[in-house]
């Protein structure tokens, strides 16, 4: 029995030290990755502002950039193995610009396929997009426009956005700063974070923290594994926030009008704005009025605490 324990113990170990291993190489190969790659493609698109950019890459980081020109310009780096194994296709209308990159699928690319790449993009400053990376990063910024983004493996960053806005990723977090228009965040593995944005905004992770600052916007904000911040200004036009396994804490106005009802399952609750109308307060439940009532509060946890401050 204590040969068997001490072979079980050696085995867990062996497997554990050998996914750091693996992990800081990933590490290590992200951060070399530029001085290992070299351009496979340079294209340049003549193309009217307010149209759309359509890309699928099965792998590989996206920088989209813009510029005042009628133009899409892209530049696709890689390394060898993408030189080999993946199948590079272009397509131009008049209403938009598309980039195919595609390659094999097989059981061994759940072990790492070692193909690198890189797309850098420049589209003009009005346009949408449509963006999908099975195993990558997306960047962008200072655009007007729809933008549309999915991404299975990796982190997306968006700032300066005029337009609505929509973000899936399955392994990294979400982050936003200066945003304007309709926004839908979701992550299965990581943390949102949302800053200076205006217009509804929709937020959700099965894994992480929610951090909101914003204004004169309807929000949601659910999570089944964090807490949830959120500082708001401006009228209230509803608020729903949930969480599974964290603490909530709300800023707002003091002249915040609405009809809350916040309760708790494991923490207290705690509000230091006016109340009225008060229909049931206790530690770890609210229903009443702030100010002068108005739009719908809601905020739910089963394992912390509600605060409601001033901001």
């Amino acid at each position: 029995m204590r040969k068997s324990t001490l072979t079980l113990s050696i085995l867990v170990l062996l497997l554990f030290s050998s996914s750091m291993l693996l992990q800081a190489c990933r590490i290590d190969s992200k951060e070399r990755i530029d001085e290992n790659l070299k351009v496979l493609h340079e294209k340049t698109f003549n193309i009217s502002e307010g149209k759309l950019l359509k890309l699928d890459a099965a792998s590989g980081d996206v920088i989209v950039r813009t510029w005042d020109k009628p133009q899409v310009y892209v530049k696709i780096l890689g390394n060898s193995k993408a030189e080999r194994k993946v199948d590079f296709s272009f397509n131009a209308t008049d209403e938009y610009v598309e980039i195919i990159a595609d390659h094999p699928h097989s059981f061994f690319n759940w072990f790492g396929n070692g193909i690198r790449m890189k797309f850098e993009i420049t589209v003009p400053s009005t346009f949408n997009t449509k963006i999908k990376s099975s195993g990558g990063d997306i960047k962008l910024a200072g655009i007007t426009g729809d933008q549309r983004m999915k991404t299975s493996g990796g982190d997306v960053s968006v700032m300066d956005i005029n337009g609505n806005l929509t973000i899936s990723t399955s392994g990294g977090d979400v982050t936003t700063t200066n945003t304007k228009g309709t926004t839908d965040l979701s992550t299965s593995g990581g943390d949102v974070k949302s800053t200076d944005f205006e217009g509804d905004l929709r937020a959700s992770t099965s894994g992480g923290d929610i951090i909101l600052r914003g204004q004169d916007s309807k929000v949601y904000a659910h999570t089944s594994g964090g807490d949830v911040t959120l500082n708001y200004k401006g009228k209230n036009k509803g608020i729903d926030i949930g969480t599974s396994g964290g603490s909530i804490t709300l800023r707002l106005p003091d002249d915040f009008n609405a009809s809350a009802k916040l309760s708790t399952s494991g923490g207290s609750i705690s509000c230091n704005l006016k109340t009225t109308n008060i229909s049931k307060i206790t530690s770890s439940k609210f229903e009443a009025d702030i100010n002068n009532g108005g739009n719908r509060l809601v905020a739910r946890t089963s394992g912390g605490d509600i605060e409601v401050l001033k901001n």
